[in-house]
């Protein structure tokens, strides 16, 4: 594989079609089944929001038999609509997991994509699986390639930035192109490559995911029916890198897809909580000191959180007014949870706001950045957290997180994943089988031709 960073395009076009022997690490293989279980049942869970809502009633599906299908409404569309519909309802709740590699989320842009292409072609479960692999793979090799921390600062939501990338490797795979298409498909996709932070808080941040699925597909499709494109989108004067980063590493891009495959830059962490994937260690710090029971909401005086430098990135809602910006807040993330008010998908409703001893804790919090964490070993990996609680008595109560419950370094357990699946499986299909559900994502691999789930009633 050339490192010469005049063909970052046809080298990445190369990883997405070629063998895949050396990269189907039994972890890897793993991942793609937990993330599609998470994928899966965050979006069922979604089925009631208003993002929901207004999709099935712009997007209701259109009466065929055949092709794709809308997760929650159980209409069928065509695989470009299933994939929208699908990626931005598994981003709906802010529930599915996310990559640090990429600071952003894989599983609503890959698993809507590969779904919906697979059920259309009756592609086996191990071309599935094989497509999630190169899709997370290109993920990291693209956002190696760039300097991340920037793209994201500049406000780029990079969940469907470099996401219409990778799923159109991913896509591109599954459909059987050949190099010189899959580079025509990358640059048709590269022209499609969108999204804006300024949106988080709103329920245009989750439809992201959605557009990044449907213009994977699209850009597939195009591609293997002749639409060309510039072939070297990534590189080109004009191109991705030069108007996403200003200058791109392209030869990192080629030495990333040779790598092997590792949790720390191939893993994703799922989610405990349904905010914000950076609020996560602040959850769980501020939950470990209120597990002591010296903590009330009368008795605190201020809660002080110290993050990695550039973790506030993502909260743009410092003093939300929506139980969605509440997602994006820790003053609310650790009001709530002082107060005894939970984080999961059913508690973001736009009354939380109306609980006055919410409002007065959100206004004791503060959050900072630090080069190096104020306790514990001055080493961090992805992140970090330490909440410090003072107490009216003087005394000061203090945690650090570095990998939450659901973090690739300290995953779920089995029966973890099962009992998440099967709360968001309640959350929108009360009825539902799930532990029938979850066993045919399990055994996936084993599927000769995939035509859909169909277990959810």
């Amino acid at each position: 594989m050339s490192s010469d960073d005049s063909a970052a395009t046809a080298v990445l076009a190369a990883y997405a079609v070629g063998d895949l022997s050396d990269h189907l690490a039994p972890e890897a293989v793993h991942q793609a089944k937990s993330t599609l279980l998470d994928t899966f049942g965050v979006a069922l869970a979604a089925r009631n929001s208003e993002l929901v809502r207004i999709l099935q009633e712009t997007h209701p599906g259109d009466g065929r038999r055949s092709g794709a299908l809308i997760w929650t409404s159980r209409a069928r569309a065509s695989a470009e609509i299933a994939a929208m519909v699908n990626g931005a309802t598994a981003h709906a709740l802010d529930f599915d997991d996310t990559n640090e590699s990429i600071r952003g989320h894989v599983g609503a842009t890959l698993w809507p994509t590969i779904l919906a292409l697979a059920e259309g072609s009756g592609a086996s479960g191990k071309a599935m699986i094989e497509a999630y692999i190169v899709g997370v793979r290109s993920a990291v090799a693209i956002a190696d390639g760039m300097m991340i921390d920037s793209h994201y600062g500049k406000g780029w939501h990079s969940t469907s930035t470099v996401g219409v990338l990778a799923a159109t490797c991913a896509a591109s795979r599954l459909a059987g192109l050949d190099v010189n298409k899959v580079r025509n498909a990358l640059g048709i996709a590269g022209s499609m490559a969108s999204g804006s932070r300024q949106n988080f808080g709103t329920l245009t941040k989750p439809f992201h995911a959605g557009v990044a699925a449907r213009n994977a597909v699209l850009a597939a499709r195009l591609a293997k029916a002749g639409l060309n494109a510039d072939q070297t989108v990534l590189e080109g004067p004009l191109g991705y890198y030069a108007l996403f980063d200003g200058r791109g590493r392209v030869a990192q891009l080629a030495a990333s897809l040779r790598q092997p495959w590792t949790p720390s830059r191939h893993g994703v962490s799922l989610k405990r909580y349904a905010l914000c994937y950076n609020l996560q260690r602040i959850c769980e710090a501020v939950l470990s000191i209120c597990e002591g029971g010296a903590v009330s909401p009368d008795n605190v005086v201020r809660v002080d959180a110290t993050i990695e430098p550039e973790g506030k990135a993502p909260f743009i809602q410092r003093r939300p007014t929506t139980g969605l910006e509440c997602k994006f807040s820790p003053q609310y993330a650790v009001a709530a949870l002082i107060t005894g008010r939970g984080l999961t998908p059913m508690d973001f409703d736009n009354t939380i706001l109306d609980d006055e001893a919410v409002n007065a804790l959100m206004r004791r919090v503060e959050v900072h950045e630090s080069h190096a964490p104020p306790i514990g070993e001055r080493e961090w990996s992805e992140g970090f957290a330490v909440v410090s609680i003072e107490l009216k008595t003087g005394e000061k109560l203090c945690r650090r997180v570095d990998a939450p419950k659901g973090h690739w370094g300290a995953p779920f357990t089995r029966q973890e994943l099962s009992d998440k699946f099967a709360g968001c499986v309640a959350l929108g299909f009360p009825g539902c089988d799930s532990a029938r559900l979850e066993q045919a994502i399990w055994s996936i691999d084993t599927v000769d031709q995939f035509s859909g789930f169909s277990d959810v009633e």
